[in-house]
């Protein structure tokens, strides 16, 4: 490691200016993101796992009304995501929203995975305390992709209403469900900025150098900007 120069101090104090104003600017996409990426991955392998499922009648109803949903999710359309369509119909039956769905089929894996994007769409349409509720339903999961997913975004939801001791430990938690690296170091790299507001500056350093270590996903120069931020000049 190297003591930077004064000039190479100033360019990256500059870049973390520039970051932070970034975060503060659009502060809703960049953490929703964190909540979010996982339901786009679910909706890959949503339909692969409750095949295995499919001989329980509950489990096999839920994950048919999950998958009818599924269109109003890639679309957008978070209210009657939440709330099913009464103008469609798909073999007769109506079109219901992951709300109904959580409420029918509780206490079965495919509920769990609607209430994680109920929570996802309460995300989106500000409502971060509706988010909360459907984020603890999903964290009865045994699924560890469910899990991850349920904790980011209450990470998330707690950010948003600015109790960062919450959100750290969401946090951090999703980080430890985690499997790839680069997304332990978004996790990794938003745990840290509730650190900083929190005032633990010796935790938020050591996630960031973490992160840096790692070296291996676009959170590494966020990370130095964490360490300039915390008056750390070591690159």
């Amino acid at each position: 490691m190297k003591i930077l120069e004064s000039k190479e101090v100033e360019g990256l104090a500059k870049s973390s200016s520039g970051i932070q104003r970034f975060l503060e600017e659009n502060q809703k996409i960049v953490l929703i993101a964190a909540g979010s990426l996982i339901a786009i991955v679910l909706v890959i392998l949503v339909y692969r796992y409750f095949a295995s499922k499919s001989e329980l009648e509950a489990e096999n109803k839920a994950s048919v009304a999950i998958s009818r949903i599924l269109p109003y999710l890639e679309n957008a359309d978070y209210e009657r995501a939440l709330n099913g369509d009464k103008t469609k119909q798909i073999r007769g039956e109506e079109v219901i929203g992951l709300v109904q769905i959580v409420n029918l089929y509780k206490g079965v894996p495919p509920a769990n995975v609607a209430a994680l994007y109920a929570g996802n769409c309460y995300l989106q349409i500000d409502q971060p305390q509706k988010a909360i509720e459907y984020f603890k339903i999903a964290l009865e999961s045994k699924s560890n992709i469910v899990l991850e997913g349920a904790c980011a975004g209450l990470g998330v939801a707690y950010e948003t209403l600015g109790n960062y001791s919450e959100a750290e430990k969401y946090y951090e938690m999703a980080s430890s469900y985690a499997l790839p690296v680069v997304v332990k170091d978004r996790y990794m790299f938003f745990q840290g900025l509730c650190l900083e507001k929190l005032g633990k500056k010796e935790k938020a350093e050591k996630l960031y150098r973490t992160i840096i270590g790692n070296n291996q996903s676009e959170f590494v120069g966020l990370a130095k900007a964490g360490l300039v931020r915390l008056g750390i000049i070591i690159e």
